[in-house]
């Protein structure tokens, strides 16, 4: 008998383990960024947060799934290619772009962590603030759409709602816009406002002003911001002798239209050194280089398509030449550099 009343209390421990050890408690939170404002035509997140608050198992894979339901008459949740804000691990399983359900099909969610995920939606028509909503389901733990359950779930912390209002559309607004000469580069620094509908900024260059632009860059704007933005960008191909250098931004918004920023100049003080190199291809072991125009010295390195490093030296202004009679015939890539970090690259044929 006592034999028997062991067996069934082990039993009864073994079963209240189990009980105890499959305890999880899955938690939602909401949140509109940017103040829950979008301007018609552009893009916002919903901050989604889900958590595990245990007290002793994991949310397992294929478990829980967030749907979040937005108010279709304002706005609407962006295609599947487009939501990128996806924690490693989850998956999007229904998208109507009123509504959309994520769920973790290969991520398990330890006791007190939890993962964000951003959900891009579109302002389409003025109005608001509108609810959006969002809450749990659970899956059978097979499959991300077979329905289940979660045991120790407490389900009043399952839902959680949010706000958005689609307001009218802001200008960019560029509030400066610089440029100066560092160690022969030019350095354009920029602000901006209300950036909601801007895509990019093209950097353009001129060696006279309003004429003759090219491309010489390209920044992404930053999304959906209406804060104060800060740039920078590096132009470091000026190899050119033009007293002035002229700037101008290229702002381009989503749908493509375009406006330009006022023009900036830098001077130009650097000088641009000249070089020749011959023969090419070489002729008894040698290659001449002239070399004129340089403010010190030169870095020269002669480098042979496969990207190995064959000859480093210095040279001065004036006539030069190298040794090349160890080298093994083929082509090769003759680089010049000044202190100025200008450079000339230049191809050349050894022939032994």
């Amino acid at each position: 008998m006592k034999k028997l009343k062991s067996i069934f209390l082990l039993l009864v421990s073994s079963l209240s383990v189990s009980l105890v050890s499959a305890q999880a408690n899955a938690f939602l939170n909401i949140l509109t960024q940017n103040g829950g404002l979008v301007q018609v035509g552009g893009i916002v997140n919903i901050e989604v947060t889900v958590g595990n608050t245990g007290p002793i198992s994991p949310i397992n894979v294929n478990k829980v799934r967030a749907q979040i339901s937005v108010p279709s008459a304002l706005v609407s949740i962006l295609p599947n290619a487009q939501q990128t804000g996806l924690p490693p691990g989850w998956t999007i399983t229904v998208n109507t772009g009123s509504a959309i359900t994520v769920c973790n099909g290969s991520d398990v969610i330890p006791v007190n962590q939890a993962r964000t995920i951003l959900i891009r939606i579109q302002g389409n028509t003025l109005g608001g603030p509108s609810t959006v909503n969002g809450n749990l389901l659970f899956s059978s733990g097979a499959s991300c759409t077979a329905p289940g359950s979660l045991s120790g779930d407490n389900t009043a912390d399952n839902g959680s709602t949010t706000s958005v209002q689609v307001v009218a559309v802001t200008p960019l607004k560029l509030t400066s816009l610089t440029t100066k000469l560092i160690d022969c580069e030019s350095v354009l620094n920029w602000t901006t406002e209300n950036e909601v509908n801007t895509s990019n900024f093209d950097i353009e260059r001129s060696n006279s002003n309003n004429t003759n632009w090219i491309s010489v860059g390209k920044i992404s704007a930053n999304i959906n911001s209406n804060t104060r933005n800060e740039y920078s960008f590096i132009d470091k191909k000026i190899q050119t002798q033009d007293a002035q250098l002229f700037y101008r931004l290229k702002m381009i918004d989503n749908d493509g239209t375009y406006k330009y920023s006022k023009v900036v100049n830098v001077l130009n003080t650097c000088k641009i050194f000249n070089a020749t190199v011959f023969p090419n291809p070489t002729e008894n072991g040698r290659l001449n280089i002239n070399v004129s125009g340089l403010k010190d010295y030169a870095e020269v390195t002669l480098i042979s398509v496969s990207g190995q490093l064959a000859l480093k030296t210095t040279m001065q202004n004036g006539k030069n030449y190298l040794n090349v009679a160890n080298l093994a015939s083929g082509k090769y890539i003759i680089n010049i550099k000044d202190t100025n970090g200008m450079e000339k690259k230049m191809d050349v044929l050894i022939a032994n």
